[in-house]
């Protein structure tokens, strides 16, 4: 049985943080196993999806079912690796000149090219190590990793005595395009062929599109924060204290370029929080706070540190608590109105915003 944690709070001297629910966390990991029944390997890159990757791999940490993590540079597993103890596998190109760190801190690298593999088996080789490494096959997405004409390398990376291959996997471009995932899964099948290793093709959204799919581990990203799957509870929330009221007249305009004007006389809100905390500057006048059962929208251009809201009740005052992303004003909304993704939207929130961590 999984031991609750009390709620932890960072020490923060700023009015706008972000609250990221840990109850909320274990319901979406429970409920994402229950449907795959296999291992999951939650993926913790940008700090977690921008919601702290050290304290849920705190939280992760305590199940079984969980074998380890993927991030995307060194420098990220090496911030996880005091936290865990799991597996931590840097799922992009790592350098040649990290490689050596990392396998100090027994961090699993991706191989996507038979001269990088040669490098990592030297330097291994030198240290009196092991490296543990997954291969990436490219069926699609064009990015990173072997393609079919050079899949015979990876049959010359098993030669090297110092690599040990811990999986294969790749990534499908879309999720919700059926066809192509089939397609793409049916490239990883043919790829790996004479290959007898562990294999994770894909996230918990493609899988999905797959229902044959043969796989040891699941992926789980942006399904594990509850964003992209309506059946999931979404753990975080952004909120702000107001820090400043006026009233302006009819006509007025509010922030730079005057975007905005005043139809009528009418009371404008600040809160401390702008385009430098994450929260995207094509959003002005896009979007709605909730205060004291009142919704209120935000108006004029968004600054730097700063936005404005148009708040017509009298009862709303200074120190007033602000919501701007809950459960009933969602991430999904923002990226709509962006023209973006929910990923790139609490990815962003991540830059300077303080977290506080909170159970039900």
């Amino acid at each position: 049985m999984v031991q609750l944690r009390p709620t932890q709070k960072q020490s923060y001297r700023r009015d706008a943080w972000l609250e990221i629910n840990l109850d909320n966390l274990e319901f979406n990991l429970k409920n994402l196993y229950a449907e795959f029944n296999k291992p999951l390997i939650p993926v913790l890159k940008a700090d977690a999806y921008g919601h702290g990757a050290v304290m849920i791999a705190k939280v992760l940490d305590a199940y079984d079912f969980v074998h380890g993590y993927g991030v995307a540079s060194v420098d990220e597993a090496l911030s996880l690796r005091e936290a865990s103890k799991k597996p931590i596998i840097v799922l992009s190109v790592s350098p040649e000149w990290a490689m050596e760190q990392a396998l100090e801190n027994d961090i699993e690298l991706t191989i996507v090219d038979l001269e990088s593999a040669k490098k990592l088996n030297q330097i291994a080789k030198e240290m009196g190590k092991s490296a543990n490494v997954h291969i990436k096959f490219d069926t699609g997405m064009n990015r990173i990793g072997f393609r079919y004409e050079d899949r015979q390398d990876v049959f010359e990376i098993e030669k090297l005595e110092c690599l040990k291959i811990q999986s294969l996997f790749t990534h499908f471009v879309d999720a919700i395009d059926t066809d192509y995932a089939i397609y793409q899964y049916q490239q990883f099948r043919t790829f790996i062929t004479g290959l007898k290793y562990p294999v994770h093709p894909s996230s918990s959204q493609a899988a999905r599109s797959v229902s044959d799919m043969e796989a040891d581990y699941i992926r789980c990203g942006i399904e594990l924060y509850g964003l992209e799957n309506l059946e999931l509870r979404p753990l975080l929330s952004l909120k702000a204290r107001i820090s400043f009221i006026k009233t302006i007249n009819k006509g007025e305009t509010v922030s730079y370029k005057r975007t905005w004007v005043a139809s009528e006389n009418t009371r404008i809100a600040t809160l401390p929080l702008g385009y430098a905390d994450g929260v995207p500057r094509s959003l002005s006048s896009k979007i709605v706070g909730q205060v004291k059962s009142h919704e209120i929208k935000q108006v004029g251009l968004i600054t730097m540190d700063q936005m404005m809201f148009d708040i017509a009740s009298a009862d709303i005052q200074v120190g007033d608590v602000v919501d701007l992303l809950t459960e009933d004003l969602p991430v999904a909304a923002w990226a709509e109105a962006a023209g973006t993704i929910s990923y790139e939207i609490v990815s962003a929130l991540n830059l300077r915003l303080p977290k506080t961590y909170t159970r039900n």
